[in-house]
């Protein structure tokens, strides 16, 4: 079982971090092509995956 909940971790890993990496450059790009409203909501978006991220790990070690 613990296999199993080790593989999961790693698929969530490597979607979080494909996640926030894509959200952080789309972001970039929308400041730089001038449109800040839709980077702002980008970054908004990636800090909050990455909050609820840190908030699984701590979870997660803790068991």
């Amino acid at each position: 079982m613990e296999s199993n909940k080790d593989a999961v971790h790693e698929l969530l890993t490597a979607i979080v971090s494909s996640l926030n990496n894509t959200l952080y450059d789309l972001a970039a790009d929308n400041e730089k092509a001038g449109s800040k409203v839709t980077a702002k909501r980008l970054e908004f978006s990636r800090q909050k995956v990455m909050t609820a991220w840190e908030v699984y790990n701590q979870k997660r070690t803790k068991e």
